[in-house]
């Protein structure tokens, strides 16, 4: 990109040098904390469901909707995992598919697998193949099938349509339940196909941006570096401590309000958090100086920079396309087993297990707060530090390693953990190249927002 503005250099300072310590120690506390949150069975054991399974399940349903006797197929390729609970779940997606047969057959090899690895079942597993072997033999009762929907919830109906009367007229039963699940299909690839000519119209726009730029006729508005430039980097590191006891603040206060409105708190706490915004002040940078080096400005005006905002979105499908596919690769080989689960974000369990209520709450923590806050604290003030400090080097390395440092950061303080870094890497590149491009921080905010929202959209039409 043309250098052509402004001259970004930076004085190395100790300060600086110590803010990014601080900065790496807490990024890697919250991928510690991130690891370390409940994901798994232990959560799905105690609340009944696992969301990203049946996503997956649904999908396999509309398939089977859709073409008659091809669901097995489809079943089976997300019944590649070992792990009991999750077969236990699918063995009640197996039964709608192919009768009550194929589900006590997959209960019989959970309970096989349990047994050659020398390991007694949970209590949960117990009560869950106890109630499956009931519903799929016709022998439960009322207090059977009640405990099972309980303990297995969405799967646990599903086990107990597919298995009524022996099975017999299940396919009318689950006629209902098979419709639902191809309208989700057809809902979800209307959604990938508008995503999919944005993209295209994206790729037009990067090649013709990419044009622009090696003729000199693209330049970059970020605003001439200055001597104070490196407190931005100490009013980062502020903001990612400040946040961590945010969070740990929003957990427990959220104990404390009714459950509905829990999520409600995250998006306070994401406000609070732009009060560090305070720390250049203290440390003497007038207000509107800050303001205009971290972004917050109106730009060429709200309407220009909003629309920009769109364009850019669909400039960052394709950027964003190659770090989904990396991670993809990097599921494929190191969690074959898990599939997208594992690098799925916990908000999954929220919009599976909430009313709209809570999904109002979502939206707005990942398409209002999230932008809002993680733009101006990475693109506004990190990527500004970086970018400063990176000035003597060639423009487009100085961008370059403004963009993947900060991007790096940005990726691992998320919580879906190291397999979806590429993934969002790639995004946070594309966010950090419209703030180059704009300047004002309203263009990467919208991308952001639109990603999330997106996003979302999608979750929740898989969710039902």
């Amino acid at each position: 990109m043309s250098h052509s503005t402004c001259t970004l250099r930076g004085p190395k300072r100790p300060l600086t040098i110590l803010s990014w310590l601080v900065i790496v120690v807490a990024t890697g506390i919250l991928m510690v904390m991130a690891a370390a949150a409940p994901d798994g069975e232990a959560s799905q054991a105690a609340g009944g469901g696992d969301p990203t399974l049946e996503m997956q399940a649904r999908l396999v349903l509309a398939q089977e909707a859709m073409v008659p006797g091809s669901g097995m197929q489809a079943f089976d390729e997300i019944d590649l995992s070992k792990a009991p609970d999750r077969r236990l779940r699918l063995a009640a997606v197996a039964a709608a598919i192919d009768g009550p047969k194929a589900g006590r057959g997959i209960v019989s090899e959970v309970q096989q697998g349990l047994a050659a690895a020398g390991m007694e079942p949970t209590a949960f597993q117990r009560r869950v193949i106890d109630g499956l072997d009931r519903v799929f033999a016709g022998t439960a009762n009322d207090a059977v099938i009640d405990e099972l929907q309980t303990e297995l919830g969405w799967f646990g109906k599903l086990a107990v349509v597919a298995s009524e009367n022996g099975g017999e007229g299940r396919q009318q039963r689950l006629s209902p339940l098979l419709a639902n699940a191809l309208s989700v299909l057809i809902k979800l690839l209307a959604v990938l196909a508008g995503v999919g000519l944005a993209g295209l119209a994206g790729l037009v726009l990067l090649i013709m941006a990419a044009v622009q730029v090696a003729h000199g006729r693209l330049h970059t508005r970020l605003r001439a570096a200055s001597s104070h430039d490196g407190i931005y980097a100490e009013t980062f590191a502020i903001w990612i401590v400040a946040f961590e006891i945010i969070l740990l603040v929003a957990v427990l206060v959220s104990e404390e309000v009714p459950a509905r409105f829990g999520m409600t708190v995250s998006v306070v706490g994401f406000f609070v958090s732009l009060g560090v915004l305070v720390w250049p002040i203290v440390r003497g940078v007038p207000w509107p100086t800050v303001r205009r080096d971290i972004g917050w400005t109106r730009g060429s005006g709200l309407g220009i920079e909003f629309g920009c905002g769109l364009i850019g979105y669909a400039a960052a499908l394709p950027i964003a396309a190659v770090g989904l596919l990396i991670s993809m690769l990097l599921i494929l080989l190191a969690a074959p087993d898990e599939g997208a689960a594992a690098a799925a974000h916990p908000i999954v369990g929220e919009l599976a297990g909430g009313g709209w209520v809570v999904r109002i709450q979502v939206l707005l923590l990942a398409s209002v707060a999230a932008p809002i806050v993680e733009e101006t604290m990475f693109r506004g003030l990190l990527y500004r530090q970086v970018r400063a400090a990176a000035g003597k080097l060639a423009p487009w390395l100085a961008v370059a390693a403004a963009a993947v440092s900060t991007s790096l950061v940005f990726a691992l303080i998320h919580p879906q953990g190291f397999l979806a870094v590429p993934a969002l890497m790639a995004l946070a590149v594309a966010f950090s190249l419209a703030r180059e491009w704009r300047g004002s921080l309203i263009a990467p905010m919208v991308m952001h927002g639109a990603s999330n929202g997106v996003v979302m959209a999608m979750l929740m039409v898989m969710v039902g």
